[in-house]
């Protein structure tokens, strides 16, 4: 699997919207919205990760993206150091995904996928139907 893909999927529907809650010091508005001093603001990573100005499409996923500066494992000193290990489990899990299973396809269309409502913090979905075609592997507990 390509590193544009890896990538793409965290920047498309991260498992966590991690933001971060402000303050506001003064009156200012901000995206022609007002913001009365002392009003918190939550500012959204997954919103970042969906910017028109940064991104071509942004509500399209496309494993073809390049570049794809997302900010879903954070920026500068606060970079998520787990960073490298949660894009080499991504690569290893979908690469022996398509590898042990290579026809699979989801049955329904994005827009009929459900999300976990239940929490503020992660995202995943309720459930995923999928169909698979072809022959098991023999020894299912190999790669």
């Amino acid at each position: 699997m390509t590193d544009s893909a890896i990538e793409e999927f965290p920047r498309y529907e991260g498992s966590v919207d991690r933001g971060t809650l402000r303050a506001a010091a003064r009156d200012l508005t901000l995206g022609g919205q007002a913001v009365p001093s002392g009003s918190f603001v939550h500012l959204s990573v997954s919103a970042a990760n969906r910017d028109p100005a940064v991104f071509a499409e942004p509500d399209r996923f496309d494993i073809t993206r390049s570049p794809n500066r997302h900010l879903t494992f954070g920026y500068g000193p606060h970079f998520c150091a787990g960073a490298p290990l949660a894009r080499l489990e991504g690569r290893i899990a979908f690469e022996t995904l398509l590898r042990r299973i290579p026809d699979i396809a989801c049955t329904v269309p994005p827009e009929a996928l459900t999300w976990v409502a239940d929490s503020s913090i992660s995202r995943g979905l309720e459930r995923l139907p999928v169909r698979v075609a072809g022959k098991r592997p023999r020894r299912p507990d190999t790669f």
